[in-house]
C-alpha cells in the first residue's frame, strides 16, 4: 500500500494552511516554497482538494488558499482518498485482474485458497482505520491516535 507524493505533499500543504491564520489565504507559491513542493504539482493537488471542498480559493490581490473547514473536521482519510487513485494495489482487494490469476469475471481463481489474502485485508483495515480515526489537527499536533492491532 504505497502512498504517492500527491498524498505526502497534500497533507504537508494542508498542515501549512492549518497553521496559518484561517482568515488570511496563503498563496500557492508561498506554500510550495515553504514545503518544498513544485508549484505545478501543488496546483494539481489543490485542484482535487478544492473540488471536494477541503480547501477554498480566493482570487485577486491578497488571494490564495485556505481550509474550508477547521483541521479538526478534516479526516486524513478524506484527503488521501481524494488524492490516491488506488492505495490498495492488491488485485483481490480492488476487483482487478492485475495479478494475472483472474478469471473472465475479474475474480481471482485463488481467492478461496489464497494464503495471503487475509494478510492484505488486515493491512488494508489497519491503514484505513488510522486514516479514518485521525484528523488534520491530530497530524499537525503530532498526536495521532493509536490503533488497536489485535
Amino acid at each position: 500500500m504505497l502512498i504517492s507524493t500527491r498524498s505526502r505533499y497534500g497533507l504537508r500543504a494542508l498542515a501549512e494552511l492549518g497553521r496559518s491564520d484561517p482568515d488570511e489565504p496563503l498563496s500557492l507559491a508561498s506554500i510550495a516554497e515553504s514545503e518544498l513542493i513544485p508549484v505545478r504539482y501543488l496546483e494539481q493537488i489543490f485542484g482535487k482538494l478544492r473540488a471536494v471542498g477541503i480547501i477554498c480559493g480566493r482570487r485577486g490581490p491578497g488571494g490564495g488558499y485556505m481550509l474550508c473547514r477547521p483541521p479538526e473536521e478534516i479526516r486524513l482519510y478524506d484527503v488521501v482518498n481524494v488524492l490516491e487513485t488506488d492505495f490498495l494495489p492488491i488485485s483481490c482487494l480492488s476487483d482487478s485482474a492485475e495479478c494475472g490469476e483472474a478469471d473472465e469475471n475479474c475474480r481471482c481463481r485463488l481467492e478461496d485458497r489464497c494464503v495471503t489474502k487475509e494478510l492484505w485485508e488486515r493491512m488494508r483495515d489497519i491503514y484505513l482505520t488510522i486514516l479514518r480515526e485521525n484528523t488534520l489537527a491530530d497530524l499537525m499536533a503530532g498526536e495521532l491516535h493509536k490503533v488497536d492491532l489485535r
